[in-house]
């Protein structure tokens, strides 16, 4: 019997072992299949964006643009998804690293970013202005400069004295005029007079010359001259705009003129004639620029300006790239070059050179001369 009871009790241990194995493998299969059925992670698509800031009319280079992952969901028809195609484009607005690039964002037409206007005014920075300034072969650097180098504008202008009530120059065409008691006296030359209603009036075309009473300095007598013989003007030079930067060198071409493919450059005129059975040469016209559009400051435009109307002397000089350095400059005149660079004073001498020279030769530069155009072999 008792043995019995033990069988019974081992027997039932079994079974509840089995039932239990049972609903354990059965949770587990349950649990792989939720696992199944829960949601997967969504889609993702991936479109271009901008890796760095990009300024409204700036073209779009290979570096300012990736590629990166986006909800595919959120994905519009207009997102690009290649950098190919936004490179080469221009932004019509200001577009901030990280944001996705749109085709109205793009365009291929500088004159698009505003709706309209030129290539040329899309490169101007906000707050700064373009002005044209006149120039030689010597005041540009021999030609050396293009489109976005920086530049320092020099001005050498002459000063001479003047008088300070009629802005004449001094001094002023003089009479020595006594009054009846023996003193000085000042007047003026009327060569054309009328009589009006208030009396005598003078109808002279040129504005007469002032009597003035002017003394030699030495004698202290009075003395009669002309402006032009004991006033001579002085020459100073200084630098006027610091660090401009050029927007073009050379006249910009119209809508229906072709662009020119290099900027001009001194050549060669000669050639060697054709051998036997070759065709001549084409002759390549080169057309040298005399003018610069120069980016600066609206301030500083305003003093271009005024040279250029003033007939001041203007020349540029190139700066390296990245210099923005603001060294202060001192004016340069005959005294500065005397005190700094060791420049000896010529004495009086009993000879001389003729012929006689009176005003500083300027260089003349052979290649300025135009060439004779070609008539072929």
């Amino acid at each position: 019997m008792r043995r019995g009871r033990i069988l019974i009790v081992v027997a039932l241990i079994l079974i509840l072992c089995v039932v239990a194995a049972y609903f354990v493998t059965r949770g587990l299969g349950q649990g792989t299949g939720t696992a199944d059925e829960t949601q997967q992670a969504p889609d993702v698509a991936f479109i271009v964006i901008a890796a760095q800031d990009i300024p409204r009319g700036a073209e779009i280079v290979p570096d300012a643009v990736v590629s990166a992952p986006f909800p595919a969901d959120s994905v519009v028809e207009t997102m690009l998804t290649d950098p190919a195609q936004a490179v080469g484009f221009r932004a019509r607005m200001d577009i901030a690293r990280g944001l996705p690039i749109t085709e109205n964002m793009l365009t291929k037409e500088p004159g698009d970013v505003l709706g309209s206007g030129s290539e040329a005014s899309i490169a101007i920075p906000r707050g700064q202005t373009a002005i044209a300034v006149p120039i030689t072969r010597l005041s540009s650097v021999a030609y050396a400069l293009r489109a976005g180098d920086n530049v320092d504008v020099l001005a050498t202008f002459l000063i001479v004295d003047l008088d300070q009530d009629f802005q004449t120059r001094l001094p002023n065409d003089t009479l020595i005029m006594l009054g009846t008691q023996g003193e000085n006296l000042t007047a003026f030359v009327c060569n054309d007079l009328k009589q009006g209603e208030r009396g005598p009036e003078c109808l002279n075309p040129v504005p007469p010359p002032f009597g003035k009473l002017v003394n030699e300095e030495v004698s202290d007598q009075p003395l009669y001259a002309k402006p032009t013989e004991l006033q001579r003007p002085r020459i100073v030079t200084q630098r006027l705009i610091d660090y401009a930067t050029v927007l073009h060198l050379g006249t910009f071409a119209l809508e229906q003129e072709e662009e020119l493919e290099s900027l001009p450059v001194a050549t060669d005129q000669s050639t060697a004639p054709p051998s036997q059975g070759q065709a001549a040469a084409p002759v390549t016209t080169i057309v040298r620029p005399d003018i610069v559009t120069l980016i600066v400051s609206p301030q500083d435009a305003l003093a271009l300006n005024w040279a250029i109307k003033a007939g001041v002397d203007l020349v540029l000089t190139l700066r390296a790239p990245g210099d923005t350095s603001a060294d202060e400059t001192t004016s340069v005149t005959l005294q500065y070059l005397l005190d700094n660079y060791d420049i000896t004073v010529p004495i009086r001498l009993p000879i001389g050179l003729e012929p006689r020279l009176d005003e500083v030769i300027e260089p003349v530069l052979p290649n300025d001369t135009p060439a004779p155009a070609s008539t072929g072999p």
